[in-house]
């Protein structure tokens, strides 16, 4: 533009005369105009350039406000960071790769006992000299930083200030943008009363442990010293009873019978209850029949129902499978216990025992057992009591029929411990109804007999006669009634003192069975079983011999010992002739 203006100066001083203006005219004009028109694009860009600055000025503005909202707001989460990092009462720190202290928070200055600027670019050996255990922490250090995984309860001693502490920590790694480890951050705490408190709690335990074994041993020594001469009252008074006796003699003997039966009774379940309590009691898990339950239980309580003239039956539904796998024993103590009641709180009418088949999913059939009796009933309100320990409707029935109260309550136990429920339903004065449920599994064994059999069981068939058995028991009271229920039974019985005398009369005679005693003098019951089977190996030709443990005691832990030494079967003292007859039948050895 300047060049233009330039070029019109010249012409206008080069025109001297008129007709040299006229002559440069049209040049001048179109010089002009093209001035003109330059001048108007320079307004308008000046214009744009204006409105640009002004925009500009507009977005700087903008910037420079959201910019100082962005510092304000980070600002903010630093702050709330710091009093997050400072208020927190954890130990919390950030390292570098090299393991040097980057950030600590105020409850780490703390515990070291030093401000940030002593700390920032240490490593934990210049902050913590006493550091017990700084070899083994650096190394999980190190794994985090390799492998950049977390390590959670890092648990280690330190000692501050001549004081052994235990500091748990957790670390995980610290990453960039690009995923890059660049260093680890490390959260922990002082747990060294909580470490305190355990150790407390394990010498609690410890010494809570040694109470229930020192308990257990005294109730094992205390059920053997009372099961010992229970045994021969109520031996003796069985074996009284079968000789010629008065009316009147007969009515005392069955009183001490009675009487002994009612003692036992309240020893198992003070000892069941027990066991339960400290959590000892175990299950077996074998296949078994229904219908042997049903058996037994019929056996055991139908002379109690046929004394007071009362209707006892068991209904189970026809469609039951008779085979099953559990415990058949703690089921069978159910039962017993359920239908036992029932009988004695039963004057009159009925007692019956219905079994009804619930259904069956993965692998367990699950069964219901009502036990109904028209007896005295329960007043509604003390049902919810009834299964409370020690309890009984009220006072007046433990004198009217005895028990400890701890039935009902072991029972409910044992039911839970095989996945089912109990309840009771009753009307006072128009009889009870106590249900229980129970899963039991699949058999092992599969057999062709599937279908429970509805009919009552009947009393079993004496064994057969003409057998030899050796008795092993130093306590001549239980000799007499060993030998007295075998030879009602129609066995020949030899006599050992001790195992030692077992052991020589085994070497020199052959025996069907073999009665043993445990705690004996010279030697005991295990010893001498585990020297008969020694020696059953080494003589050729000599058959198994079944050993029956024939003993007071009745502990958890004593069935299976004896069944480790080598033993057959299990005997607890006192026991009936039925009880003897029933386990030595299912041992019998034939030719």
């Amino acid at each position: 533009m300047i060049k233009t203006i330039d070029e019109i100066i010249q012409l206008l001083d080069a025109s001297l005369t008129a007709e040299d203006f006229t002559e440069n005219k049209a040049l001048l004009r179109s010089m002009l105009t093209q001035l003109r028109n330059e001048s108007q694009l320079i307004d308008f860009k000046s214009e744009k350039m204006l409105k640009d600055k002004h925009v500009l000025n507009s977005l700087l503005k903008k910037t420079s406000e959201d910019l100082h909202l962005a510092l304000k707001e980070l600002q903010l989460r630093a702050d709330e960071l710091n009093t997050l990092l400072s208020t927190i009462p954890a130990l919390v720190y950030f390292k570098d790769r090299e393991l040097r202290y980057q950030l600590v928070n105020d409850a780490y200055m703390e515990f070291v006992e030093k401000p940030m600027k002593e700390i920032i670019g240490k490593q934990m050996e210049d902050i913590i000299p006493e550091h017990n255990e700084k070899e083994k922490y650096g190394h999980y250090e190190k794994l985090v930083l390799l492998k950049g995984e977390p390590i959670y309860n890092l648990e280690e001693k330190v000692t501050k200030n001549g004081e052994q502490l235990w500091i748990a920590s957790n670390l995980a790694a610290v990453k960039n943008d690009q995923g890059e480890i660049i260093g680890l951050v490390g959260i922990s705490w002082d747990i060294t009363q909580a470490r305190t408190y355990q150790n407390q709690l394990e010498t609690a335990k410890d010494q809570a442990e040694e109470g229930t074994r020192a308990k257990s041993e005294f109730l094992a020594n205390m059920s053997h010293e009372i099961r010992t001469p229970l045994n021969g009252i109520i031996g003796m008074s069985h074996i009284l009873s079968n000789t010629e006796l008065t009316e009147k003699q007969q009515e005392f003997v069955h009183i001490l019978i009675s009487s002994g039966d009612t003692l036992l009774s309240l020893i198992n379940d003070i000892l069941d209850f027990s066991k339960i309590e400290a959590g000892k009691i175990d299950f077996e898990e074998k296949d078994f029949e229904l219908n042997t339950i049903i058996k037994d239980v019929y056996n055991v309580l139908s002379l109690k129902a046929e004394e007071k003239s009362l209707l006892f039956s068991f209904e189970p539904d026809n469609k039951i499978p008779q085979r099953f796998n559990g415990d058949e024993y703690r089921l069978k103590q159910v039962i017993l216990n359920l239908t036992n009641n029932a009988i004695k709180f039963t004057d009159q009418g009925f007692v019956k025992v219905m079994i009804n088949h619930l259904g069956s999913s993965k692998g367990y059939h699950e069964l219901k057992f009502t036990v109904k009796d028209s007896g005295i009933g329960i007043p509604k309100d003390r049902l919810d009591q009834l299964f409370n320990a020690f309890t009984q409707v009220d006072a007046s029935m433990t004198k009217a029929y005895g028990g400890t109260g701890l039935g009902l309550t072991i029972s409910k136990k044992l039911v839970g411990m095989m996945e089912g429920k109990m309840g009771v339903e009753s009307k006072l004065g128009q009889g009870s109804s106590f249900w229980f449920t129970v899963k039991l599994k699949y058999p092992e064994n599969k057999t062709s007999a599937d279908i429970i059999e509805t009919e009552n069981p009947s009393q079993q068939s004496m064994l057969d006669e003409n057998l030899v058995v050796l008795l092993a028991e130093d306590n001549l009271v239980n000799q007499k009634i060993a030998s007295y229920n075998l030879k009602q039974l129609g066995y020949r019985v030899e006599i050992a003192n001790n195992g030692q005398e077992a052991i020589e009369k085994f070497k020199e005679n052959e025996y069907n069975f073999i009665l043993m005693d445990i705690q004996m003098p010279v030697m005991n019951g295990h010893d001498a079983t585990k020297e008969i089977r020694r020696l059953e190996e080494e003589m050729a030709g000599r058959k198994h011999t079944p050993i029956i443990a024939l003993t007071a005691n009745a502990m958890r832990g004593d069935m299976e010992r004896c069944f480790a030494v080598g033993m057959d079967a299990y005997l607890s003292k006192p026991f009936k002739s039925a009880d003897l007859m029933n386990v030595l039948k299912e041992y019998i050895i034939t030719d």
